[in-house]
């Protein structure tokens, strides 16, 4: 599991230059958060919020949103 400080901290340093967050980053967030092969609680609710917060280009967004429903799925 990656910490929520640490991705949140990255996000911050990504978010500098004040564009969106682009495919390859997303997927090095993705990558950070499977490390251990779940999504856990914290890792969700910052995912979620950085969605809703809307600082993803297209093709990031749809790779974390999946990365949200998969785990879904998973849980049902």
């Amino acid at each position: 599991m990656a910490s929520l400080k640490s991705l949140e901290e990255a996000l911050k340093e990504i978010l500098k230059d004040d564009s969106k967050i682009s495919r390859f980053v997303a997927k090095a967030i993705k990558e950070l958060i499977l490390a251990d092969g779940r999504v856990s609680a914290e890792e969700r609710t910052f995912l979620e919020r950085a969605l809703n917060d809307n600082v993803f280009d297209d093709k990031a967004f749809e790779i974390l949103q999946d990365l949200l429903l998969r785990d879904d799925m998973k849980n049902v």
